[in-house]
């Protein structure tokens, strides 16, 4: 155990014995990191595919989820050698969700970053090809933009809208572009315009609502996602134009990133995770972990 190590664990009133003690966290980590893995990609994988991609050995994997199957957090593809989440882990996930007033958890932060803008706050979902507003915060200042609670207007007119399509997949973007093409009276979709502007909103982390939806009204917005990487809200800030300037506007948009960033930890979104240590005594050697299964 390194001083560095013993000094953390020391300041959490942690005793400092011997790397043996350290064993049953790493295990857990580990587990952890495969069931992640599993959330995150979506489709079964098989346990080579598994150890590669996280920095552990084969034998390691194995009996790592031989334990998860029996506690029921994965499961293995009938007539087949790949695993993927158990039902288990969606039923807790739904009572997760269930037992939780989704709004309320979001209204702390909705409120600071109101009051860090002095704007409006506005959360919307994206409901049959419309956002529509399903909650707000409004501006501290005498003079403020808030739309009521229920607007509902066409997704790539609005900051919300944009930052949700953003993370959406290219199957579900082209599907609205043919349903505003075909279906809205009076409104023609430049699909390349679109594309190109979702591509923007990635590039800098949030949308911008440009008086697009409204002359003399600017907004920003970013998206929460889930677990899945699906979009399930937004958030926006929205002020006058002549207050909320692009200046002003771009100046907020650290702390709206890293708030719906933080959201969608919450709700079950996890980043990429990095390869495990090498100095983890499981740490995958790759090559040669490839040349003992060839003997």
């Amino acid at each position: 155990m390194t001083r560095g190590t013993e000094h953390a664990l020391s300041e959490f009133g942690a005793t400092t014995t011997s790397r043996a003690d350290l064993q049953p966290v790493q295990s857990v980590e580990k587990a952890l990191a495969i069931v992640e893995l599993l959330m995150r990609h979506g489709d079964a994988l098989p346990a080579r595919e598994i150890a590669l991609r996280i920095g552990i050995n084969r034998t390691t994997t194995h009996r790592l989820l031989n334990s998860l199957m029996r506690r029921g957090w994965i499961e293995k593809e009938p007539h087949g050698a790949a695993y993927r989440i158990s039902l288990r882990h969606l039923v807790l996930s739904t009572l997760a969700y269930q037992q939780r007033d989704v709004l309320n958890a979001l209204r702390p932060t909705l409120k600071q970053l109101s009051e860090h803008s002095r704007e409006t706050v506005h959360v919307g979902v994206l409901d049959d090809y419309h956002i529509v507003h399903v909650d707000k915060i409004d501006s501290p200042e005498r003079v403020g933009v808030s739309s009521p609670i229920g607007t509902r207007a066409l997704a790539h007119l609005t900051a919300l809208g944009k930052a949700i399509l953003a993370v959406s997949s290219a199957e579900a973007v082209q599907a609205y572009i043919d349903h505003v093409n075909r279906d809205e009276r009076g409104t023609r979709l430049d699909a390349v315009w679109l594309r190109d502007e979702l591509e923007r909103t990635r590039e800098r982390g949030y949308s911008i609502d440009d008086e697009e939806d409204s002359p003399g009204v600017r907004c920003i917005g970013a998206a929460i996602v889930a677990g899945s990487g699906e979009p399930i809200f937004a958030i926006s800030i929205t002020g006058p134009s002549g207050r909320f300037t692009l200046d002003r506007a771009r100046a907020c948009a650290p702390e709206l990133t890293e708030a719906t960033s933080a959201l969608s930890r919450q709700f079950g979104w996890l980043a990429p995770p990095a390869r495990l240590s090498r100095d983890d005594p499981d740490a995958v050697d790759e090559h040669a972990d490839e040349m003992r299964s060839r003997k």
